[in-house]
Formats: C-alpha cells, sequence, structure tokens
C-alpha cells in the first residue's frame, strides 16, 4: 500500500524521516496483542507487555502526551496524541488488551490484575494495596458514615486557572455596564437604569460561561464533598469555595478508581470522566484510607465485592 505522507521530513547522518498518515490497529486474540499499521504490524505474545506508561512531551508549543510501551525487548514510542483526555483513555484501553500495567503521568497506576475492576472490588480483592500514611494535625479533611453512607470532605483549593479566569470574567462584568451604557444609551436613553441592564446581562453572561467551563474542568471548586451510597457515588463543589453547587451524580459501578499522587492531587476516575481535587498527595492517601476503613464500617466492601464477582 502507499502510505500518505504530511507535514515536514528530516534527513540526517544518513537517516531519513518522512512524517506519514495512517490508522494505528490494536487487536487481541487468545491473550496476544497485534498492532497494525498499514501492512506492518507486531505481536506480543501474553507477559510480553511489561507496561504502558503515558508522559507529557515538554517544551512544545502545542501540549502533546506520548504513549511508550515497555517489552521484554525494551521502550518502545507508540503514538503522540494532542489531547491529555484522549491518551490517557487509549493507553488504558492498550494495557487492557496486553493484560499489562498502565502508568500514567499523573502518578496513577494500574496493575495488570485491576482492569475491569470497581474501586470497591479493587479494595475488597487488594486491600494491601493503598498507601495508609498517618493523619497529622495540619490535615483538615474528614471521612464520616451517615445513614450507610460513606461521607469524605476534602480540604481541596480552587485551582489557579479557576480564580485567574474569574477575576478577568468578574473585572469584563465591571467594564461591561459603562460599555453598554455608551452604545445603547442613545437608543434607550442615558441613564441608570440603562447601566444595572448592562451590569446584570455581562453579570449573566458572565455567570454562564464559567458554568459552561466548570462542567468539564471543574476548575472553579474547592472544597469537594464526595458521598458513596449503596447504588451511587456523588461529587459536590463549593464555587471558588464559598456556596455550595448541585452535586454530580455517577452509578456506583462508574466509580473505578481513586489516587492520590503529587502531579494531580486526589482524582476520582468514573467510567472515563476525571474529576480533579487539589489536595496534598500525602493528606489524599489517609483520606483514602479512611475511607476504605468507613466502607468496612457500613458493610459495603463485602456486599458489593461478592455481588461483582457473582454477576
Amino acid at each position: 500500500m502507499a502510505w500518505r505522507a504530511f507535514g515536514s521530513n528530516r534527513a540526517e547522518d544518513g537517516v531519513l524521516e518522512i512524517s506519514v498518515q495512517s490508522t494505528m490497529r490494536i487487536t487481541e486474540d487468545l491473550g496476544a496483542v497485534t498492532i497494525s499499521i498499514g501492512d506492518a504490524n507486531a505481536r506480543y505474545e501474553t507477559g510480553d507487555i511489561l507496561a504502558i506508561r503515558t508522559q507529557r512531551i515538554e517544551r512544545t508549543l502545542v501540549p502533546a502526551w506520548r504513549i511508550v510501551l515497555e517489552s521484554r525487548d525494551g521502550p518502545r514510542d507508540l503514538i503522540t496524541l494532542g489531547s491529555e483526555s484522549d491518551a490517557l483513555s487509549v493507553a488504558e484501553e492498550i494495557a487492557r488488551l496486553g493484560h499489562s500495567r498502565l502508568i500514567e503521568h499523573t502518578g496513577r497506576i494500574v496493575e495488570r490484575d485491576e482492569h475491569g475492576l470497581t474501586v470497591l472490588q479493587q479494595i475488597a480483592r487488594h486491600p494491601t494495596r493503598w498507601p495508609r500514611p498517618h493523619r497529622t494535625p495540619s490535615m483538615r479533611g474528614t471521612v464520616a458514615v451517615e445513614d450507610e453512607s460513606v461521607v469524605m470532605d476534602l480540604p481541596s483549593e480552587v485551582q489557579t486557572s479557576g480564580f485567574l479566569i474569574s477575576a478577568l470574567l468578574f473585572a469584563s462584568t465591571l467594564l461591561a455596564g459603562p460599555l453598554f451604557l455608551l452604545v445603547a444609551g442613545q437608543i434607550v436613553g442615558y441613564g441608570r437604569t440603562t447601566l444595572v441592564y448592562g451590569w446584570g446581562g455581562a453579570l449573566l453572561m458572565t455567570l454562564v460561561i464559567i458554568a459552561f467551563l466548570n462542567q468539564s474542568s471543574r476548575a472553579f471548586e474547592g472544597r469537594h464533598r464526595v458521598v458513596i451510597r449503596r447504588d451511587e457515588v456523588t461529587v459536590s463543589g463549593r464555587f471558588l469555595g464559598l456556596f455550595r453547587l448541585p452535586a454530580e451524580s455517577f452509578p456506583l459501578d462508574d466509580f473505578r478508581d481513586i489516587d492520590a499522587t503529587q502531579a494531580w492531587g486526589l482524582t476520582l476516575l468514573f467510567g472515563s470522566r476525571r474529576i480533579r481535587c487539589d489536595v496534598p498527595a500525602i493528606e489524599g492517601q489517609c483520606l483514602i484510607g479512611e475511607m476504605i476503613d468507613a466502607l468496612r464500617d457500613v458493610g459495603a466492601l463485602p456486599y458489593f465485592a461478592i455481588l461483582g464477582e457473582e454477576e
């Protein structure tokens, strides 16, 4: 077949590199994984793939993330993606197909025997894999049992980007009133009412923009609360750490992971959706340990672990 070239090419020290466009296909058959690009393919038998690793490519104008396959023959750059979420989801799927370890640049690690398990199943089957640092007086987060639900209050901070964007938007709101007065005053007349309408419209638009941005990034939230019930998990935060926003609900079966790392703080994974809470790694690990104890207290671990295995 003919490869379609795009981008640039480079020749150096007798080696010619040409960027080509093609489709990568990864398939699994009886434990073996085959990676195909056009007519070229590489086959890895069961156990040949040691780990799938994601890396953020530094010093690039456009953010990019690399997926690296580590095998018995050494590491091999597999693919580069421009979306962090795509890189993480693709890497996890490759690791699942290859029954291999997943090592993310976020600090999250998924062992080869943890793929497909929910958080409760992971805790029940591998309880010793969760770090359990001791609580110190400076830790402000709490874990409690309320009405057979486990409630975890996190002392998470609002992301810096959330504060900066909010400040810019609200500053623009203050300027919007006089600007609206200058433009619309010739039509509806100059007066305090026109100024108020300008401020009100700008404020409403600012809140809509913040709500839209926060829906995917949650960058404007702090002091998160996680509630684990028998059939669902809810997550809510306080807008700029002030007032509580409506909780987002996820089915318990979609609760795939919870980690506390230096790079990302405490992160919850629901399906492919990640919710980051800016909490120090040590405190996050301590809270996760207390969450595990609380789940045992309400009898959640044995019940859900057995239920998941029977199904």
